[in-house]
């Protein structure tokens, strides 16, 4: 009987671990790092954070809040080439159940399919982002977003 345990947990542990990396995107987190430290200079290094995307089959947002000190400059660095398929970045200056709200940046003006940009700002004390999520047609799958901060 305790083998019989044994083998049920293991096939259960195997089957459970590949079903959800089917479609992934492996999430280099050191390179994905390393290339947003690198678009961020001359800045210096405040925060970062790595999102993980989860693709559906209706659209969906993941929101970001960035805390900013007013009277410092700063720059914002994405490295998106984890992902399987393109998102699009907005920036607002309010959350999304927030009324007035406005569009401070959108990766869209730049082209959609880019996997690197920054932008930068000043004079805010927060800003959202969100990452606008497709829709996908078959099943669901994911990978992984990384967004870092710089100041002057």
């Amino acid at each position: 009987m305790k083998r019989f345990l044994t083998t049920l947990l293991s096939f259960i542990l195997l089957i459970s671990t590949t079903s959800f990396q089917t479609g992934d995107v492996l999430c280099d987190v050191k390179a994905l790092k390393e290339k947003a430290k690198d678009a961020i200079n001359p800045y210096k290094y405040d925060s970062s954070e790595l999102t993980r995307i989860i693709y559906k089959k209706k659209e969906s947002v993941t929101e970001v809040e960035v805390a900013l000190f007013i009277g410092e400059k700063y720059r914002f660095a994405f490295v998106l080439e984890a992902l399987p398929k393109a998102v699009e970045i907005q920036i607002y200056n309010k959350d999304k159940d927030s009324k007035n709200r406005k569009l401070l940046f959108s990766s869209k003006d730049g082209g959609i399919d880019r996997k690197e940009f920054h932008w930068e700002i000043s004079k805010v004390r927060h800003v959202y982002v969100d990452y606008v999520i497709p829709p996908t047609e078959t099943g669901t799958y994911s990978g992984c977003a990384v967004f870092m901060v710089g100041y002057k």
